[in-house]
Order: structure tokens, then sequence, then C-alpha cells
């Protein structure tokens, strides 16, 4: 778990639109780059021709994506437009170019097929173009706002949709940026396609193309709040991605580790924890973003139109207090209650959660004690439930969950508090479908203790008013100002999440999750996440 722990931590992604100028809808941005080969067979390139492909998917179904290729055809071919990019008259070749051909030209003929049903309305090519942006190009790049983009500009942004003259523009450049400070960056799209796979670079320019929709509609004259469009573009970028990984976009493989590098990507390019998702410019949290893809991939185009009226809830990023602010929205890492460290009120509460509000659900539930261990010869159980590596194994005939402390710790340090909370309300949702004699198993069951998790987490999300701000009560029994949690819910019961817990979950979810939809174990990250948020939005009946 150790080195798939790192890899998760060190990997950020670029789809974010953070300091554009006004006339820019959306931009690609990172601070920094720390690539990490979850794909370790980059792709090679292929001819872009007409393609006919053969596959046995469900695109709404992510456990499909890629497993049988053998009886469903998709019979009209897909022409790979060789002017779908402007590449310009001096581009150096890069691995990638043939899958972006094939991509945006996947793209364009899927809103020319599915744009009229799903918005109501003919889809209208760009106007002016995709255009590639690097140092050695001698063709400018077309301005928006201004006479032309400057590549150094174009560095900083990555990759941007512009309405005036209706194009994108994407850095397709391998020189590090270089910093007044003396610092540099790694080219960001560059090494995504080198590390990730050229996937990545797909849904960035997807998600760009969802901008170039918001144009089409008249969404980005509504004066929409920026976190909207954001949701939209991502959704869109997610039913692209379902489309390729169930293979219906010939001439653009999307395989398991795409899906999940897309995952990682919408997690990494959050809005900064303690802003406000809502004000403009923001573009939520990364579960939001997450979500907002997973709507997408599962349900197609068609949902994603419905998001600019309906959007999907955005939950806050604010910090609860002052107190929250200092600590970062985290909790020490510890078992002493006199200091509040963060075992010692994640364990009462969920053993209240179960024992008490979920008694009907669970009236066998036993409360469980947390012993914390270095090393798995410290536990001590004769049928024990779990996989120590993974952080915690339960020991039922002691109604004990030993927890391995240099896991859990490390899930702390590299993700914050709820990294090791989520595996914490894994082991008791495990507990509580043993005492309910639960005779799901495998996947199934993996996928029904995150939903569980997920409603724990439901039950510990302050409550926010119409303005989106905390409603703060004060407690008749001490007199002391709190913040308002959901009811009915035990008194005894204090815990609360912070901003960022949500995410620092989903974090972890992709972290244990099945590297293959064909695992079948865990299930993949997508599945663990799907029902974690399922858990959350829908409570205890989305799981039981």
């Amino acid at each position: 778990m150790g080195k798939r722990l790192a890899l998760i931590a060190s990997a950020t992604l670029v789809l974010a639109a953070c300091g554009a100028p006004a006339s820019l809808v959306s931009s690609e941005r990172s601070d920094e780059i720390r690539p990490t080969a979850l794909n370790d067979d980059p792709f090679e390139p292929t001819t872009p021709t007409e393609v006919e492909v053969d596959v046995t998917t469900d695109p709404d179904d992510p456990d499909t994506a890629q497993t049988d290729p053998s009886t469903t055809t998709v019979t009209e071919p897909i022409v790979v437009d060789p002017d779908a990019i402007d590449f310009g008259a001096d581009k150096p070749e890069r691995s990638y170019d043939d899958f972006l051909l094939a991509a945006v030209s996947d793209i364009d003929a899927w809103f020319t097929e599915e744009f009229p049903d799903a918005f109501g309305i003919a889809w209208e090519p760009l106007e002016g173009s995709v255009y590639a942006g690097y140092p050695e190009r001698t063709d400018a790049l077309p301005g928006c706002g201004e006479a032309v983009t400057r590549y150094e500009d174009l560095q900083q942004f990555v990759a941007f949709y512009c309405p005036v003259g209706d194009f994108i523009v994407y850095d397709d450049g391998d020189e590090p940026i270089r910093f007044a400070d003396g610092t540099t960056l790694d080219p960001i799209l560059f090494s995504l396609a080198a590390e990730f796979g050229p996937a990545t670079i797909g849904i960035v320019l997807a998600h760009e193309y969802g901008h170039a929709v918001q144009q089409r509609t008249g969404a980005l004259d509504r004066n929409l709040a920026t976190v909207t469009t954001e949701q939209q573009a991502d959704c869109i970028a997610g039913a692209w991605a379902g489309r390729a990984a169930s293979g219906l976009a010939p001439g653009v493989p999307f395989t398991d580790a795409d899906i999940r590098a897309g995952l990682i990507s919408m997690i990494t390019v959050q809005d900064p924890v303690g802003t406000d998702p809502t004000a403009p410019g923001g573009h939520g949290s990364g579960f939001d973003r997450v979500g907002a893809f997973q709507v997408g991939f599962r349900d197609g185009l068609a949902r994603c139109a419905e998001l600019i009226d309906d959007p999907l809830p955005i939950t806050p990023l604010q910090f609860l207090g002052e107190q929250d602010f200092q600590s970062g929205g985290n909790a020490t890492f510890g078992f002493d209650e006199a200091n509040a460290e963060l075992f010692s009120f994640l364990v009462p509460d969920l053993n209240l959660l179960y024992d008490n509000d979920l008694d009907v659900a669970f009236p066998n539930f036993e409360q469980l004690e947390l012993v914390p261990t270095q090393t798995e010869a410290e536990v001590v159980c004769a049928n024990p439930v779990g996989v120590y590596d993974d952080g915690i194994v339960l020991c039922l005939e002691s109604n004990t969950a030993f927890l391995n402390e240099p896991v859990a710790r490390q899930l702390y340090d590299d993700f914050g508090d709820f990294g090791p909370g989520y595996i914490l309300g894994i082991a008791w949702a495990e507990a509580a479908q043993i005492s309910a004699n639960s005779t799901a198993t495998g996947e199934e069951r993996q996928l029904r203790n995150d939903c569980l998790t997920g409603n724990w987490v439901r039950t510990v999300i302050p409550e926010l008013d119409a303005n989106g701000n905390l409603v703060i009560v004060t407690d008749p029994t001490t007199g002391e100002n709190r913040i308002l949690l959901p009811e009915p819910r035990d008194p005894g019961r204090t815990a609360s999440i912070s901003p960022n817990d949500l995410t620092e979950a989903i974090q972890t979810a992709i972290l244990i999750g099945d590297l293959s939809q064909d695992e079948n174990i865990n299930g993949s990250a997508f599945e663990k996440i799907d029902a974690f948020r399922q858990g959350i939005l829908n409570g205890i009946t989305a799981c039981t």
C-alpha cells in the first residue's frame, strides 16, 4: 500500500481555470507538477485514418469498459481529420499528436451526433480551431482580448477556450517554464502524456470543448456562477471519457488507468481549501468535480445538458472557524481525548452511529475498541477480518479494531485527517455488515462499506443556510455556540467534517480501489467513489 500511496500523493493533473484573463472562459494551470507513472505504457502513435471498431460495452457502466470486444459493432467509420488541430508549420513531433487528432475529431463527431438531442440545437463546429502552442511556432496564436497569445502566457494557462474567435489553445511545448525567482516547472501537458498517457490531454480538451458548448447554448451570457459552468464542463469531459472508455471513440484507446487518472485530475484541481467555491472564479471541491465527471461518465451528454439549470450540490470548502483555519482543517493525529486528537472522537462517533442512530438497521452491532499497532505481530486474534497492510483489521471475537498506525499516519500526512478517517469508516461498516449477517460478498460487499461510510459522513456534514453559510446554534446545556449538524443523531456524537475531508476520503478510495475493472475485489476507484457519494447524497437507504 505504501508504494501505491506514494503514487497517488505525488500525482498532479491539470484541469482548472485559475487567474485567467476575463476573456478566457477556462484555462488549465498547476503550481506544481509531480507526475507519477500510473500508466507505464505510454501511447504509441497510430496513423489517423478511417477506423472501424467492434466493442461490447455499456457506455453507462464503467465495469464493462473495454472487456470483450466481440459483439457490439460501431458500423459507421469515423474519419480522423488531419486538420482537426492547427499544428503550425514548425511543430516538433509529439508521441501524442495522432491521439489528439483522433480525440478532437471524435469530440466533433460525437457532438454532431448527440448534441441536437441533448441541447435541442445543431452542433456548430469551432469557427476557429484547436491550436497547438510551442516556442518554435512561427505562425501567431490567435489572441483572446489581445492581438495574439504569447507562448509565455499560454505556459501559465496551459489550455483555454476563447469565445471571441471561438477557438481552443493548448500548450504543446516540452521546455520547462522558468520563473523570475529562478525556479522552473516542467511542461505540464507534455509531462502528463509521458507519465499518464495522452488520454489526460484528451480530457483537458474535452473540458474546453465544454465551454464551447456553453457559448452555443447561451450559458456564457447568463451571468452564472463560475462553478456552475465549470461543473458542466467537467461533466462533458466525463461524458467523453465514458464514450472513449466504452470503445465508441475509434482511434482513442482509453484504459482503466486512464479512468483512474481522470479521477485524480478532478481531485487535484479543486479550489484552495478555505475558499468559497460559489464565489466568482470558483470551480468546486475535488469531491464535487469528481462527482460532475462521474455523472457525465455514467449518464452521458444529455445529463450534462441539465446541469446549468439544475446543478449538482456544492459542498463547502470554507473553514469552520479560527481554530479550523489554524489547523488547516485537520485534527491532531493521535488518540488522546483530553487534547481532542483525531481517533478520540472518530471512534466514539462511529460507535454511537451504529449502536444508537442505526440500531434499527444494525440491532446486533457491538461497539468496537480501537487498538493502535506498529506491526502485524501485535494483532492478537484467531480470525482477523481485513488486510493489515490496508490500514486496519477487525477482531470481532473481542470487538477490537487493530489500526496499522504507520499506514494511518502516512494517509494523514499525505492527504489529511480524513484519510485515516475513511479506512476507519470502512472497518466499522464491515463490522456492521457482519452483525447483520450480510450475505454480500466480494466487490458488492466492499462497495456497500463505501456507501455506509458515505452515510456516516452525511451525518457529520455541517448544515448551511440559504446563502451557503454555516448555521451557528447555542447549545442549551452548555450555552456555547456550535455549528448545526444533521438531525436526528445521538447527542453524544460530536464529530463533524472540515473542509477537504470529502476529497481526502476519495483520495483514499482511489488508493485502495482495484487497479483494474476486472479485479472485482474492492471495487475500482470509480465504483468506490460512486458508492461513497451515493451514501452521502442519499443516506442509508442507498446502502441497504
